[in-house]
């Protein structure tokens, strides 16, 4: 899978989304896979995009994981 910055877009396998105002690039044989998904961009401690379920995860406590 892969999930990028939007720098280079190929037009027939990307598709561009928005977040909070920060524009990213996903492979378009992804999207069916994100229904009630969240994905978010993180600095640290490994910078990158994580993907999670939207809401708590009922075996996670009260983490937002």
């Amino acid at each position: 899978m892969g999930l990028a910055l939007e720098e280079s877009v190929k037009e027939d396998e990307d598709q561009v989304e928005e977040a909070e105002g920060v524009p990213f690039v996903l492979e378009k044989k992804v999207v069916p896979h994100l229904n009630n998904k969240t994905i978010d961009y993180i600095t640290s401690p490994q910078e990158g995009f994580i993907i999670r379920k939207e809401g708590k995860d009922p075996g996670c406590g009260d983490c937002s994981c």
